[in-house]
């Protein structure tokens, strides 16, 4: 497992969270674009099954 702190987009449209280094959705998001925590948003699914 590659769990890391949870982080999503501060884009509008995403509706998910990541905590996983592994994943490739994660990981397309610039870091610029990235927020810390959940925000109350699910899971992402690629996240989930990793």
């Amino acid at each position: 497992m590659a769990k890391v702190a949870a982080f999503r987009s501060k884009l509008s449209g995403t509706g998910v969270h990541h905590n996983d280094n592994r994943c490739t959705v994660g990981n397309n998001i610039e870091t610029y674009n990235r927020v810390t925590g959940t925000g109350g948003l699910p899971l992402c699914k690629t996240c989930k099954d990793l």
